[in-house]
């Protein structure tokens, strides 16, 4: 028995059938069947000429079985509007995507989601940050949702596997490609305890037009967007426009006012955005606005301590170090500080040392990894 799935990867097969069609094809039609057994006269009312002669084609030479059952043997899996499956949070979003492939899972209908962008060459602040919302949140039960990019993305999504959380990637490519290829140990992370979700077909490379209108995914199956860090004119505010219109509550990370990565940002909270000042502050709205089950304590998922998100980073970054490391570790921030100023710091807060001290601590933390130098000026690493 060939199935209604089979018909609609068929048709999302078609060269030149976009989206919009094909959904003014399934409203008119009512089943994907339907359409594959139209009369004529009827699609070349909805298809262009171009798009009909194509549809035709297609039609002849495509094996519906053998196709779907190809598909189906590469662990694939495929979902269309309306099928069984397909995500309740894309329904009722502007544009809805037509066609689903996933590798590994679908996002838990019943679990709140909350989707983590931003910039793609963020600052350590946002590395920092990026790792403490996606930990924290992931490990009271959030899933996380990003588009796996460079940067905030791949580093919040990887904060989240690391947790022991759910974390989904949403592709500008087929779900069988890897995009970037440096973030390939997440992407296989994603599809073991997560997924990659995409809708392109398998096979289909990476190109800028893909993009943005992924965008929509992400922000659609997510309870709330947040945004790291933001350029006053930024790829990651298609994504906010996109929530808004999906009604969905948006968050951003507060910055520096001199620090061109938090324009964005900043802008978004004069405009009336939520302020994400911890990762509590958006399980306190998802709990008292939506009513979705979060746990309030990290142990449940992560099987560490209630501590804070900061303090705990902070515990695990300075782990081994001898005390004067940890004193001036601490006094770091994850913008450049001089010598003299991380010298001061220290003699303020009770700490005794010496200028020699100082340095020779700062040389040993940027030999370790968690410190780096830019000019006369040291930051802590995200």
């Amino acid at each position: 028995m060939i199935t209604e799935n089979a018909y609609a990867y068929m048709l999302h097969n078609v060269p030149g059938l976009g989206n919009k069609t094909l959904m003014k094809l399934l409203q008119e039609f009512g089943s994907c069947k339907n359409i594959f057994e139209a009369d004529e006269s009827l699609l070349k009312k909805i298809m262009t000429v171009k798009q009909f002669k194509a549809f035709a084609l297609k039609k002849k030479q495509w094996n519906l079985e053998a196709e779907y059952e190809h598909l189906y043997n590469t662990g694939i899996d495929f979902y269309h509007y309306g099928s069984a499956g397909y995500p309740i949070r894309l329904l009722d979003i502007p544009d809805p995507p037509f066609a689903l492939y996933c590798a590994g899972k679908l996002p838990d209908e019943r679990r709140p989601s909350v989707s983590i962008i931003g910039a793609r060459n963020s600052s350590e602040y946002g590395k920092f940050a990026a790792k403490l919302f996606g930990e924290k949140l992931a490990s009271m039960g959030v899933q996380i949702i990003s588009g796996m990019a460079r940067g905030i993305d791949g580093i919040s999504q990887q904060a989240a596997v690391y947790a022991g959380g759910d974390s989904y990637g949403v592709l500008g490519c087929g779900v069988d490609i890897c995009y970037p290829e440096e973030n390939r140990s997440l992407y296989d992370e994603l599809i073991s305890s997560g997924g990659v979700i995409s809708e392109y077909l398998p096979g289909t490379q990476p190109k800028p037009q893909f993009f943005p209108p992924r965008n929509r995914i992400i922000s659609g199956l997510s309870d709330v967007v947040l945004v790291i860090e933001a350029r006053e004119k930024s790829g990651t505010l298609i994504t906010v426009d996109m929530a808004l219109e999906q009604g969905r509550e948006v968050f951003a990370l507060p910055g520096r006012i001199c620090d061109s990565l938090s324009y964005g940002c900043n802008s978004l909270i004069r405009q009336g955005a939520n302020i994400a000042s911890s990762p509590e502050d958006i399980v306190d709205y998802l709990k008292r606005n939506l009513g979705k089950n979060v746990c309030k304590e990290s142990s449940a998922i992560a099987g560490g301590s209630s501590q804070s998100g900061t303090e705990s980073i902070n515990a695990s970054s300075t782990f081994g170090l001898s005390k004067t490391q940890e004193y001036i570790f601490n006094s770091l921030d994850f913008y450049p500080q001089t010598t003299s100023v991380i010298f001061e710091k220290l003699l303020s807060n009770g700490i005794e040392v010496t200028v020699a001290q100082v340095m020779n601590c700062l040389v040993e933390l940027c030999i370790m990894g968690i410190v780096s130098q830019t000019g006369t000026g040291f930051y802590r690493r995200g």
